[in-house]
């Protein structure tokens, strides 16, 4: 068996990015703030999601996901609607989040400040959720990917190599902090006002293109959040090359 701990982390990168599912050059599918579906976790999973998003907040010492503070439910913490429901899958699996061997990303937004991501490594590390994540373990493990702006790119070194971070696309990494860079998501706004309705003008296509080949550069995906959701936008989705669908429709975008 490889020790998979003594490749470089460059290369346990490219080997779990290769690993997520794809299909021809169809779009991956990101599961939009997924805590807010029917079926939570499950239905993205049942529908091949590449990514699942859940937003957190550290209150009282508990990690719960909502998207707004006064949605907050004592029943729903992180840990019952994705920790234990992602150890049942990669424990079923052998390692790995679905049947056929590839995985899916883990995008954790930070609600509360960065003191959050401290307690989301502490419950991964003693309720023994690491081997989940950890990809220097396991390269078909989960990638856990932490989106906001609350740890700065100098920080990343004092996480686990496990955690990842969502870049941005005019933020100018070293090689170093680059290699915790698996995503760069924008927001749509920053390139178009285009509701999905007709045709994306020329102009705003060329300026999404831009930034989708600037990531691609550098070895990132790239997402596009507040994207249309629609049959019209998931076709301009794979067009520009995005790399993920952004959907609150995870079963339908498949």
């Amino acid at each position: 068996m490889m020790n998979y701990r003594r490749l470089p982390l460059s290369l346990l990168l490219i080997f779990m990015l290769s690993t997520l599912p794809v299909a021809g050059k169809r779009p991956l599918i990101h599961s939009h703030n997924d805590y807010d579906q029917a079926c939570p976790f499950w239905g993205a999973y049942e529908a091949h999601a590449a990514s699942i998003e859940a937003d957190i907040w550290l209150v009282d010492g508990n990690l719960f996901v909502a998207h707004d503070k006064k949605d907050i439910r004592p029943e729903r913490t992180l840990e019952a609607i994705y920790l234990q429901p992602i150890r049942q899958v990669v424990e079923q699996h052998g390692g790995s989040a679905y049947a056929n061997g590839t995985s899916f990303q883990l995008l954790v937004d930070l609600k509360t400040g960065r003191e959050t991501l401290d307690a989301l490594v502490r419950l991964i590390e003693e309720k023994g959720y690491r081997r989940c994540f950890d990809t220097a373990e396991n390269p078909a493990a989960i990638m856990l990917t932490i989106t906001g702006d609350k740890v700065k790119p100098e920080d990343f070194g004092a996480y686990p190599s496990y955690v990842f971070f969502d870049g941005r696309i005019e933020a100018t990494y070293t090689p170093e902090q680059l290699r915790r860079v698996p995503l760069i998501s924008e927001y749509r706004g920053l390139y178009t006002k285009w509701k999905g309705i007709g045709k994306m003008s020329k102009e705003d296509q060329q300026k999404i293109r831009r930034d989708v080949e600037k990531a691609h550069r550098q070895g990132c995906k790239f997402r596009v959040w507040g994207f249309p959701d629609n049959k019209n936008a998931w076709r301009m989705t794979r067009r520009l090359g995005i790399d993920y669908i952004n959907t609150d429709h995870p079963e339908k975008a498949g």
